[in-house]
């Protein structure tokens, strides 16, 4: 005889899925998500509501894999807001509430001597004065054009003149600025566009249009470094093809 939790559990839902389905969706989500941010139940719960909400929503009969890609994408969706909440730091993976640092920007008070800040404000123009007019002139044209070809085109140079007297500029600078300490290694490389010999890709290689809503960067594990970019739609089928692999082995 059945009883009354398998009723509730057959009870049909909307599209053939029954509350049964809902159930094991839930769980498949919870079992797929890696964050593990919080306890198992707030995880159900939040991958069961978005579930139930697109099945109930869908004009069409929904595929299995997208109800379940639906309730992780949930998931994640509120461990992102939670940290975004509680100010976790993002890039470098740590836990740690008040780590971002906007968010001790805004929360933190000024400081009680504002002697860094105006000393900044005090020596910039002063070291700037030391540059000749050439190079004062180069650091003035990249500020106002935001692209080496055409700040060189203003100045009538050529783009090689130009990065030779920026350059220049930079590290004399950087000397003023140190002093009387020496001045650390310039890191990084000061890029205002990708790559001036070809476009940047709008494709991915299995021709997916990488909009800002489709790209996503993943992970890095070193702190301070950005993560490659990647696309949502292969990764979405990279999963279902995993997901698909698994059903088979299990039946």
């Amino acid at each position: 005889m059945a009883t009354l939790d398998d009723l509730v559990r057959d009870q049909p839902v909307a599209h053939g899925y029954t509350m049964r389905d809902l159930d094991k969706l839930a769980a498949a989500a919870c079992t797929y998500d890696r964050s593990m941010a919080s306890d198992a139940t707030t995880r159900y719960d939040i991958a069961w509501s978005a579930i139930a909400e697109a099945l109930c929503m869908a004009d069409e009969p929904p595929q299995w894999h997208d109800l379940f890609t639906v309730g992780w994408h949930a998931i994640y969706a509120e461990v992102r807001e939670m940290r975004h909440l509680f100010g976790q730091r993002d890039k470098d993976g740590t836990n740690e509430v008040a780590s971002s640092p906007r968010f001790r920007q805004y929360w933190t008070l000024p400081p009680a001597y504002p002697e860094d800040g105006l000393v900044e404000r005090l020596a910039m123009p002063q070291i700037l004065a030391v540059l000749t007019d050439t190079y004062r002139d180069a650091v003035v044209a990249l500020a106002v054009h935001d692209d080496y070809q055409r700040a060189a085109d203003a100045l009538g140079i050529s783009y090689g003149a130009l990065t030779f007297r920026l350059s220049t500029a930079r590290r004399t600078f950087r000397t003023h600025w140190y002093a009387p300490e020496t001045a650390p290694p310039a890191k990084g490389t000061d890029r205002r566009v990708g790559s001036r010999t070809k476009p940047p890709r709008t494709h991915c290689g299995e021709g997916h249009e990488l909009t800002r809503d489709n790209v996503y960067r993943r992970p890095n594990p070193k702190p301070g470094r950005r993560g490659e970019r990647a696309c949502r739609a292969c990764e979405s089928e990279r999963s279902r093809a995993r997901w698909a692999r698994k059903k088979e082995a299990a039946a």
